[in-house]
Order: C-alpha cells, then structure tokens, then sequence
C-alpha cells in the first residue's frame, strides 16, 4: 500500500453501468476521478456529488490515441506521487456489424477505445504508480462465438488476450478484468426482445449495473488477486447467445 489517497480514474463514469461503478467506489472511500468525452457537465456534477473537493474531468476522445496518451500524461503529472491509483475501463462503444457491414473506420474505433488505449494507459499508470491496478470491463462474448457486433467482439477479444501477459509484465501493478452480460437495454434496442434474452440464461434474469460494480468493487480490494476475469451475466458465456435485442447494423 502506497499511504497516500486511493484515486480510481474511471473512463466513462458518469453514465450507465460506469455511473453504478463510480458510485460503488466513492461507497469505498475511493476519490473517483471521472473520464469523459460527451456528457461533460454530468461528469462534472457527478464529480462534485462524490467528492468533498471536485477533482476535475480528463477529457478524451479515446478514437484519437495519440492525443489521449498525451493528455493522459499531463493528468498523471497532477496526481500525487504517493497516490494508490487504480483505473476502470469501463468506457465503450456498441455498434452492430457483421462480414458485410464492418468498415475500416469502425474497426479502428472499437480497437482504440477497447484494446489499444487500456493497453497503452495501463501501461504508462503502472510506469508511474507501479503498486496500483487496471480493471478491463469486457463482455462475456470473450468465451461466447458469435457473429454479430463484430468489431467490437474482436476488440473485446483482443484485451482478454493481453490481460494475462500485462498482469505478469506489470507485476506488481495488478490487472484484472470483469466480463458483463445483459445488463442495461442497448440504445436502441427492443425491450420485450431484450427481457426475452435474459431470461433465458441460466440465472434467469439480466444482471444489474450494481452486480457489476460489485464485482469491480471486490476486485479492486483484492489485493492478492491479478489476471483475472470475473463473469458477471447470469451464466450466459455457457451458453450461445446472439443478441437478439441489437439495434439495426451499420
């Protein structure tokens, strides 16, 4: 343990299943720095809500790499050398596409937001903070093949392949990683299709924004635990699942 301030940055953390997480945290004594690229007055407000002193927003498009590793940089330079820093990845982006449908820029897109920037991020945290921890959130279509959402499940898949070589290459700096299943209805998305689907994992039943968040919550207070995934979907990684709820394709 480092002795300074627990600081949790969490990458979209002012909506959905990431406003669950920040909440959860702050329950946790964490100072919950908030990421966000719209949305930047709810963060902002999120902020003063959970925090006695605001700490401010890190703004970043994460589609642009290059300057979220610039900007990430300059926000590590504003910590405190002795803070105990984890950072959450729950930031994402869901769009429908196939074999037919995929395009080169939304290939590009759900790479950097998925797999190159929590890559490269937790690589320049564990740099600076090397006692502290990332947190993936990824999806339970990591263990579950399907041909739908394609860009995003390979992005998906390709930070569940790293997990456990940045756990052992960061080590100390702890890596670990929480796999959602239907949780909130997809913008977009039917209903009565989606509450269907639920019920027809093995829990019966969607998981809520809360099942995730504790789930990070445990996690992040492990601290014995790294390279790990954590499925929080009802148990739908055991069987297939297509999403019968998604919004039209592409």
């Amino acid at each position: 343990m480092s002795g300074g301030p627990k600081i949790a940055l969490v990458t979209g953390g002012h909506a959905r299943v990431g406003l669950a997480i920040s909440r959860a945290l702050a329950a946790q004594g964490w100072q919950v720095l908030l990421h966000a690229f719209r949305g930047v007055e709810r963060a902002q407000a999120l902020d003063r809500e959970l925090n006695s002193v605001p700490l401010g927003i890190w703004q970043a498009d994460f589609a642009d790499v290059e300057a979220t590793l610039a900007s990430f940089d300059r926000l590590l330079d504003t910590l405190p050398p002795q803070a105990e820093l984890a950072v959450v990845f729950n930031a994402s982006i869901f769009d429908n596409d196939d074999r037919d449908t995929a395009t080169l820029a939304n290939f590009r897109a759900n790479h950097a937001v998925h797999y190159e920037v929590p890559v490269l991020v937790t690589l320049a945290a564990a740099r600076r903070f090397p006692d502290g921890q990332a947190l993936m959130l990824l999806d339970q279509n990591v263990e579950n093949l399907h041909d739908q959402f394609l860009s995003y499940c390979l992005s998906k898949g390709a930070m569940y392949a790293a997990l456990k070589r940045l756990a052992l290459t960061l080590a100390p700096f702890r890596v670990n990683a929480v796999a959602p299943g239907p949780t909130l209805l997809p913008h977009g998305a039917d209903p009565v299709r989606f509450e269907e689907a639920a019920r027809a994992s093995p829990l019966r039943g969607a998981s809520t924004p809360e099942d995730v968040a504790d789930a990070v919550v445990w996690l992040m207070g492990a601290g014995r635990v790294t390279a790990q995934t954590v499925f929080v979907d009802a148990g739908q990684h055991l069987k297939q699942w297509r999403e019968p709820a998604a919004p039209d394709r592409l």
